[in-house]
């Protein structure tokens, strides 16, 4: 009769996170009363209290690097906006008529969109939505062709949707005016779940009861699960 071992310390923020909620999980599935022992509802209590705040400091940090991404990614949008453009002043000075004539129809329909790439996210996904769908009407797409710009175009369209699919699923923000120590929070988590994990293996070894013995079951099915996770990661590394 044991804890399973697993190195905490190890786990990712997201996977310690994880291992918590796991707990809670296949606690519930017991049917043990965590009011019954006083000792073990302070622990668990404190548990429950402590482990939003920690899932609120994930979703800040998820929410910074989706933010990350998305300039990445509009950074790209961008460049192939500049490209496309630069693409069609090429040929500017072309010496066959078709080009310069699809050069001028281009050019009025670029300066309708002059300046895209500085307004707002929203307003720019919308504005390239409407660009593209410009350049592949009847009416204009032919002048693409002719200047060679498809490829451009595509390349344009799969950026924007890049960074619009992106934008769409990104998590829900954490409010700027709260600030959260992840470090700190974890640390206090953690010392509650050990003293909580403890206090059921001392408890189940004394007592041998169900209320003990299925409540150390119900931490050692995560503990394994996160445990075997971190092995399987291990044994991935060493064969690279």
């Amino acid at each position: 009769m044991n804890l399973h071992p697993i190195a905490i310390g190890r786990l990712h923020h997201l996977e310690f996170g994880q291992l918590i909620i796991r707990f809670f999980a296949d606690f519930a599935s017991t049917g043990v009363d965590p009011l019954t022992d006083n000792d073990f509802k302070v622990l668990f209590l404190l548990l429950q209290q402590q482990s939003p705040e920690f899932d609120n400091a994930l979703m800040q940090i998820r929410a910074n690097q989706e933010t990350a991404v998305l300039k990445v990614l509009d950074r790209g949008r961008d460049l192939k906006m500049i490209t496309i453009r630069n693409a069609v002043k090429v040929f500017r000075y072309s010496n066959v008529p078709a080009e310069v004539e699809a050069y001028r129809v281009l050019s009025i329909v670029f300066k309708t969109y002059k300046g895209i790439e500085r307004v707002n996210y929203e307003a720019e996904s919308l504005g390239l939505d409407n660009l593209v769908a410009d350049l592949q009407s009847q009416e204009f797409f032919p002048y693409v062709q002719t200047l060679d710009l498809t490829q451009h175009l595509i390349n344009l369209s799969t950026a924007n949707t890049a960074f619009k699919d992106m934008f769409n699923q990104r998590s829900v923000n954490v409010l700027d005016t709260t600030v959260y120590d992840t470090k700190l929070l974890r640390r206090n988590l953690t010392n509650t779940y050990r003293d909580l994990a403890q206090y059921v293996l001392v408890m189940a070894k004394r007592k041998n009861t169900p209320y003990y013995l299925n409540t150390l079951a119900a931490l050692n099915n995560g503990r394994k699960y996160f445990a075997d996770l971190m092995a399987r990661r291990g044994k991935k590394v060493q064969g690279q």
